[in-house]
């Protein structure tokens, strides 16, 4: 074999490493690292010789090339000089860094490795897709164009070559400059048969995160709107910092609705806009209907850094009436908040000002929400066992509470401080002691206790004081069994504060009107919610906890506890089981045998009858093949609350598997309350494999006419891996007079 020169070594090694380079870039359409591209080049073949006469250095038998990751394999490759043109041919395999291996039988390249041919091309991607051309042609290095070309994601196998789809096109051309791939009679292939053909179709390549173009159209029918189409444009090329989208919905029944939306980045924030518009009917609460309402909404919200310590945000939800979000499927929610805050956290320090508005979108005649103006709170915290062994608190606040035209207007300002030590002694007991006093001063307009006794004052001012000092101290026994452990841990808490006047009018109740009591605040140092209302006297609360845990991780574990109060008063409304001296049993009954049998029980029992309170169920039941998730809630009716009924409701959801890909699924909600009756029942099938899912729901809502939510809905989705899912309409068909 004749030596080669060191320049001629260089150079042939050199182009052999880009033919890696190029070949990837053709084939998988991704770019290669600059730092890959100037890595050392591994070279071995059995044979290497240089003919003078035809100015070919070949290197033949086993030929590969590896670099940093990639691996680069053929029978023969000839490095032509005086053209400056490589070949590769016969078993060519390229491995690249992230896992996609590709063949062919032949490759060309030439003029710096910016034009070349490929023949035969076989792409095996890491995610499983396949990619194949007949040939593929690379100009400027630039643009590569492929020939009777078919990409799928699904998995091929000997026994059967037939994908379950694929996407076949005359002429791919892939422009990395562009950045986008384009298709010319491009056909979308299920088990052999062609569903859908485009003349032309065209996306970005993998690279693009973001790029301008049409959406998806989708269409369907609704017993509201009637039949529609929607349609729209991504603004995704605006700048770096911005982008937009546009959309229109034509309907017959509903008019016309336009949505639009923008979103931002900023250097120390972002801001993101949503909102809609449409001219159509409205239903109102009863029945009756506004013809011909301009209509719509706005969601906004915004986040800026103003320093390390500041920040400032604001969120906006505002909607034209209560119908609208559901008739459109905007949003489910029942009250809407705008907010607009600042805050600063430094160190164990916290602070935040801001003022709030709430919209409320649900049904019936309900009191305007007011606006809180301002609402500041200042948090400090001290050091973990800094002060006599325990660590202080110091708080301070603001609120005001507003409410436009009649009504009671609020003003609060608040400072409390607080102490807690917890400690564990040798012998295993465990203690919490605290100590908290507060300050609360009221300023009211507008009393709405006047509005009940002409004889009180309208407008007053009031100032309160409270102090309280607990002490929680539990005994963990524990229990070694073979393969458990059972733990037994009794638990005793007192709490002690002075009395107040429960029943003075000068106190507004805003914050703690609905009052809840379970095992989570059986021990706090007030069972209110909020701070209108404060727990004074002595109490005394107790429970047990026990449990048993497998150390195959498998446990079960109950708490029942009560409480007991020594003042015979009641500042608690009736029903909220706290009326009495001694308080109603709760309780909580957590269960996990594995990953089909697991659930959470709660519980709130009248001491005096034994009655029921409260149920609330959580369950998980089944199998491989078939589960179950229910969800039970009962709750009685509370004194004072706005819950002047009680409340029972169920809601089952399940699925059954007929084989590993197709399964059923199912769910309902039953309301047994004072109304009882069937309120929403749900079915589907489905299929899902690699490469492709398919989904038909049926739904039935059993709502008023007035909020917008449709009757019965039949939905039906089909979803291609790497493409999207394609929505195949949406039928909807109003309940008309049935009753349920």
């Amino acid at each position: 074999m004749p030596d080669l020169s060191l320049l001629e070594k260089q150079k042939f090694f050199g182009t052999l490493a880009a033919v890696a380079v190029v070949f990837l870039l053709s084939v998988t359409a991704a770019s290669a690292a600059p730092s890959q591209t100037k890595q050392p080049v591994n070279f071995q073949s059995k044979t290497l010789s240089h003919d003078d006469v035809k100015q070919t250095v070949t290197a033949s038998g086993d030929v590969e090339l590896i670099q940093g990751e990639r691996i680069l394999r053929a029978d023969k490759m000839v490095y032509h000089l005086d053209t400056d043109t490589v070949e590769a041919i016969g078993n060519i395999s390229l491995l690249d860094e992230h896992g996609n291996v590709s063949f062919a039988e032949y490759v060309t390249l030439s003029r710096d490795m910016k034009d070349g041919f490929i023949h035969s091309l076989l792409a095996l991607l890491a995610d499983g897709s396949r990619f194949t051309a007949t040939e593929a042609r690379r100009e400027n290095g630039v643009k590569t164009t492929m020939t009777d070309a078919t990409y799928t994601p699904c998995k091929v196998c000997e026994i059967d070559p037939h994908p379950l789809w694929q996407i076949t096109a005359d002429k791919v051309v892939h422009n990395t400059e562009t950045k986008s791939i384009d298709y010319k009679n491009a056909r979308l292939e299920f088990a052999g048969v062609p569903l859908v053909w485009s003349p032309i179709f065209s996306h970005a390549d993998p690279t693009v995160k973001r790029k301008s173009g049409f959406l998806r159209p989708s269409y369907g029918f609704d017993s509201d709107m009637g039949t529609y189409v929607e349609g729209g444009y991504y603004f995704g090329s605006i700048s770096p910092d911005k982008d937009a989208t546009v959309r229109i919905r034509p309907t017959t029944e509903a008019g016309v609705l336009l949505q639009g939306e923008w979103r931002q980045r900023f250097e120390d924030g972002r801001i993101e806009i949503e909102a809609s518009g449409a001219h159509s009917d409205r239903t109102e609460d009863d029945g009756t209907v506004d013809e011909g309402r301009n209509r719509g909404h706005i969601f906004a919200n915004g986040r800026f850094d103003l320093n390390r310590k500041w920040r400032a945000g604001f969120d906006v939800e505002r909607v034209s009436d209560k119908e609208y979000l559901r008739l459109y499927d905007i949003s489910k929610e029942n009250v809407l908040e705008s907010e607009a805050f600042a805050e600063r956290l430094a160190g164990r320090d916290y602070t935040r000002i801001s003022a709030m508005n709430f919209q409320d979108v649900r049904l019936g005649n309900r009191p305007d929400q007011p606006d809180l103006l301002p609402w500041i709170d200042h948090r400090m915290f001290g050091e973990p066992g800094g002060l006599l062994g325990g660590r202080w608190e110091f708080g301070a606040g603001a609120l005001g509470v507003r409410r436009e035209g009649v009504g009671q207007d609020v003003q609060r300002a608040s400072v409390d401080i607080g102490w807690e030590r917890r400690d564990i002694f040798p012998i295993g007991l465990t203690t919490t002691a605290s100590m908290q006093g507060r300050g609360d001063f009221y300023a009211v307009q507008d009393s709405a206790a006047a509005l009940l006794n002409p004889l009180l004052d309208e407008d007053t001012q009031k100032a309160r004081g409270m102090a309280v000092a607990s002490l929680i101290a539990s005994y963990p026994m524990v229990k070694r069994l073979e393969k458990a452990q059972v733990v037994v841990e009794p638990v005793v808490g007192a709490s002690i504060s002075p009395h107040i006047d429960e029943n003075d009018t000068d106190i507004p109740n805003e914050d703690s009107i609905d009052t809840e009591f379970d095992t989570n605040n059986l021990f706090s140092n007030t069972r209110f919610p909020g701070i209108d209302r404060q727990e004074d006297g002595a109490r005394l609360n107790y429970g047990m906890r026990v449990g048993a845990y497998g150390d195959n991780g498998r446990y079960a574990k109950l708490f029942v506890g009560q409480s007991y109060r020594f003042d015979d008063d009641n500042v608690f409304p009736n029903g909220s089981g706290l009326e009495d001296d001694a308080s109603d049993i709760v309780g909580q009954l957590n269960v996990s045998l594995s990953k089909y049998l697991s659930g959470d029980y709660r519980f709130q029992i009248d001491t005096e009858n034994l009655g029921i309170r409260r149920h609330e169920l959580q369950a998980h039941v089944g199998n491989d093949r078939f589960n179950v998730d229910t969800h039970y809630i009962y709750i009685d009716k509370i004194a004072g609350t706005g819950f002047n009924e009680s409340r029972q409701q169920i809601l089952l959801d399940g699925k059954y598997y007929l084989d590993e890909k197709w399964w059923l699924n199912g769910g309902t909600l039953v309301d047994m309350g004072e109304e009882p009756g069937l309120r929403k029942a749900q079915f589907g099938f489905n299929y899902a494999d690699e490469c492709f899912s398919f989904s038909a729901q049926a739904q039935r809502n059993l709502m008023s006419e007035a909020s917008g939510d449709s009757g019965t809905v039949l939905m039906l989705r089909v979803g291609f891996k790497n493409i999207g899912d394609f929505n195949a309409g949406e039928i909807e068909i109003s309940p008309g007079n049935d009753d349920g």
